[in-house]
């Protein structure tokens, strides 16, 4: 239903991305994809601000009678294209932000977005909304609204009539874009590349207790110096962000995912053991082959350390309709780890999870084509299953897959067969070149070798 364009994002000069239930970047190092990335993330995210000026009359008419209905069908038809301009202004001014650059370092770029007015009216017909929004206690709520499914009428109840203009402004826009944006998730996770080192050090990185600390120890605090020092970020958002959600791991893990099948699938697979939170919010390991013992995290192997966040966002924060975001999920791990988790990450396709992974490694998309291939019906597909450990929840809908390569300073769509997978030409030049070079060296070397006992034996 929306494509997402970008112009000149760093190298990229150009290119579009239209998300799926699984999205795949691939590309050399330094082409843009984390660019692309951290961008989708702040888009997912929705982490911007948009007033919208049609909505001031609205939040008028709220007050007056405490009660009002927001056809949004009415809506879309009346300000469809201001409403998306507004929205992709809006979120180019978060981008020095989100990516903790100066603004000059995007003065040039573009994202838009390219939505089926059609298709959007009938995403948001079909979805309901029930948000009650207070600023404390759920029971306090001063703003309900609801949308039932088969309509596209919000229903708003306001309880206070006293609450600023503005934030309500701010509310209902922000619901609106919500609407706009429903097919591309709700709540976003990213993992990224930098995890393994994080996962060890986030208590010394987290950027607001660094910073308190550092005003702590000047004789003269100047409190507006600190609340500037603590709102300004010195990462870009999803590294801040993710160092954040793991200094918040002792809260966290009194919730339950609805995916801790799956990330015991990991436990059990990949990392042979599980983690322990203590009440100091510290992470230890406890390996299953020698009884549980407790091993501090940084004490572990490679992979214990990498996938640890996956783990636990898996146990206690992801939902149905939430989007995971993996920074090439093959880091630390050998060749049969890199394939039991493209499985995982299929199955979490198939659970209701969305995905984007940007990956460099050939081993990893080769498992997901076969998972791809397996969605097909064939005779002996019982059979290689059985032989091969593949579950019926490990295959994938090519359907349900995008793929792209990050290259020459484009993005391209790359072609996906569901009698072959993911067609990534970018491998298999690669690979082929190295055996090419393999093989001019080794017959190089034979024929040496046998020039040599030639002339020995004469």
């Amino acid at each position: 239903m929306m494509k997402i364009c970008f112009e000149k994002l760093g190298v990229i000069k150009k290119g579009e991305i239209k998300l799926n239930d699984l999205t795949l970047l691939c590309g050399p190092n330094n082409t843009g994809k984390t660019y692309v990335m951290y961008s989708l993330y702040g888009l997912l995210d929705k982490n911007f601000e948009v007033h919208f000026d049609f909505v001031k009359d609205i939040v008028k008419e709220l007050i007056k009678k405490n009660v009002y209905k927001l056809d949004l069908h009415e809506i879309i038809e009346q300000h469809f294209e201001s409403m998306i301009q507004h929205i992709e202004n809006s979120f180019h001014k978060r981008l020095p932000d989100l990516f903790a650059v100066t603004n000059s370092e995007f003065a040039n770029t573009k994202i838009t977005l390219k939505v089926d007015q059609d298709a959007l009216l009938s995403s948001i017909k079909e979805t309901l909304w029930e948000t009650k929004l207070s600023l404390g206690k759920e029971r306090d709520w001063f703003l309900y609204i609801e949308k039932a499914a088969n309509q596209t009428i919000l229903s708003l109840t306001l309880r206070q009539t006293d609450m600023p203009h503005n934030i309500l402004v701010t509310v209902l826009s922000s619901h609106i874009v919500e609407s706009i944006l429903s097919d591309i998730s709700s709540r976003c996770f990213l993992l990224p590349a930098e995890r393994t080192a994080i996962n060890l050090f986030y208590k010394e990185l987290s950027s607001v207790r660094n910073r308190l600390l550092h005003h702590a120890q000047k004789e003269n605090i100047d409190p507006m110096a600190v609340l500037h020092d603590i709102i300004q970020s010195r990462y870009a958002e999803p590294i801040s962000d993710y160092v954040e959600f793991l200094n918040k791991i002792d809260v966290l893990k009194k919730q339950k995912s609805e995916f801790i099948t799956i990330a015991k699938n990991i436990q059990k697979k990949v990392i042979k053991g599980k983690y322990h939170i203590d009440s100091e919010g510290d992470v230890y390991f406890l390996p299953y082959r020698s009884n549980n013992k407790k091993l501090p995290l940084h004490f572990t192997s490679s992979t214990v350390k990498s996938l640890f966040g996956l783990v636990f966002y898996l146990n206690h924060v992801a939902q149905k309709g939430n989007c995971l975001m993996i920074d090439e999920p093959e880091l630390n791990l050998h060749l049969d780890n890199q394939r039991l988790l493209a499985r995982i990450l299929a199955q979490l396709v198939n659970a209701g999870l969305k995905i984007v992974i940007s990956t460099h490694s050939s081993h990893f998309v080769r498992e997901l084509n076969n998972l791809i291939m397996l969605n097909q019906s064939f005779s002996q597909i019982d059979s290689l299953r059985k032989r091969y450990g593949y579950l019926e929840t490990d295959k994938l809908n090519p359907n349900q897959v995008s793929a792209y390569l990050v290259d020459n300073n484009k993005i391209t769509s790359m072609e996906i067969d569901p009698n072959e997978g993911i067609i990534a030409k970018t491998f298999d030049k690669v690979i082929s070149n190295l055996n090419q070079s393999s093989n001019d060296i080794f017959d190089a070397l034979q024929d040496e070798l046998a020039e040599s006992e030639e002339e020995s034996d004469d």
